[in-house]
Order: structure tokens, then C-alpha cells, then sequence
């Protein structure tokens, strides 16, 4: 596993490095379109080639998400108008498995989830898919996918403009990285219900 991670990362990181923002568009692009390429490569990559004065951190920040919402975009459509064929001829190539966990958060947690699980592990590049699959309502769609996709592409571009050169060691972090971004996206739920029960009191 930790071989193919790093072929998948030099991989990457060439054509990055020979596309520039197009690069980060299209890999960001994949990865939302339900290609498990790794974003936790592609934006502390640009990060870091931004801190080289290789690209400017801003508009890297910008292609990635751009690309990414493009991908949720893709997504959305085909579960959509191909999402019944999940279950049938198309069962051997998507892991149904992360499907159906997206499904349920979706069945929990209504049309926001467009939004909170772009900043959570695997379930942020399948969930568009159940998303069209339930007709979601699409300009919610597109407005949540973009807001959670750019806080996701700044953070991890951040990160790879500190680290600089080391970059890459964040590849050892993720599952840190991914826990304390379950932690936040909790304390930001609990705060909007406050606000909201407070606002009520008003009413």
C-alpha cells in the first residue's frame, strides 16, 4: 500500500509540476468525481510549489476548488441518471461499500451533508453520487459542494506552503489530520444549534 501511495504521489506531482493550476484543476476534478485520487497530495503539493514561487497559493487555491466542485458536479449527474445501475453492471467498478455509507449519512442528515463531508475521509469523493441518486436539490448542491471543497483545498494547501520542502510528511499525519477534522466539524455543529436555539428565544 505504501508503495502504490508513493507512485500515485510522483505520479502526481509530475503533472502538477508540468501542468501547473490545470494540473491541480483536473486532479482536484477526479478526486471529487469519484476517482480515489488522494487530494491530500494534490493541494499540499501546490501548496508547497506556491511557497517556492512556483504558483501563487491564491489561485492554486482557487483551481482546486473550482476543479473540485466540477467533480461533485460530474458525480451528481451520473448517480442521477445512471445511479440505478449501482446495483447492476457498474457494481464491479464503483466500492459500493463507500456508496452506501454515503447514503446513510445522506438519509441522516439531509442536503447539508453536500457541505460537512467534504472535509471527511472517504466519504467526501463518493458522496455526490447518492447525492444525484436522491435528487437532491442541485443549486444547494453546487453552493454546499463549493464552500466545503475550497475550506478543504485551503487547508491542505496551507499546510503544504508551511512545510515547504517537507510537504509530503503530511502524508503521515492524515489519520491525525482527519480526526481532528471530525473534532471541528462537531464543534461547529453543536455551535450552530446553539445559535439557533438562542435565536429562537427571540422569536
Amino acid at each position: 500500500m505504501g508503495k502504490m501511495l508513493e507512485t500515485i504521489g510522483s505520479w502526481i506531482t509530475a503533472i502538477i509540476d508540468y501542468l501547473g493550476y490545470m494540473g491541480v484543476f483536473l486532479g482536484m476534478l477526479l478526486e471529487s468525481a469519484c476517482i480515489p485520487i488522494p487530494s491530500e497530495l494534490i493541494m499540499p503539493f501546490a501548496g508547497f510549489l506556491a511557497s517556492q514561487g512556483k504558483m501563487d497559493l491564491v489561485f492554486a487555491i482557487a483551481a482546486g476548488s473550482f476543479g473540485g466542485t466540477i467533480g461533485c458536479v460530474v458525480a451528481y449527474i451520473i448517480g442521477h441518471r445512471y445511479g440505478h445501475l449501482l446495483e447492476g453492471p457498474l457494481r464491479f467498478i464503483f466500492p459500493l461499500h463507500e456508496v452506501r455509507r454515503a447514503q446513510r449519512w445522506l438519509a441522516r442528515h439531509g442536503d447539508s451533508v453536500g457541505f460537512f463531508t467534504r472535509l471527511l475521509p472517504a466519504i467526501r469523493t463518493f458522496i455526490s453520487l447518492p447525492m444525484g441518486m436522491a435528487r437532491a436539490p442541485f443549486l444547494r448542491f453546487i453552493v454546499y459542494s463549493f464552500l466545503g471543497t475550497t475550506m478543504w483545498c485551503t487547508a491542505l494547501a496551507y499546510v503544504g506552503w508551511i512545510l515547504g520542502e517537507n510537504w509530503v510528511e503530511i502524508k503521515t499525519y492524515l489519520h491525525y489530520g482527519d480526526a481532528f477534522v471530525l473534532a471541528a466539524c462537531a464543534v461547529l455543529v453543536i455551535y450552530y444549534l446553539w445559535k439557533r436555539k438562542k435565536r429562537s428565544r427571540f422569536v
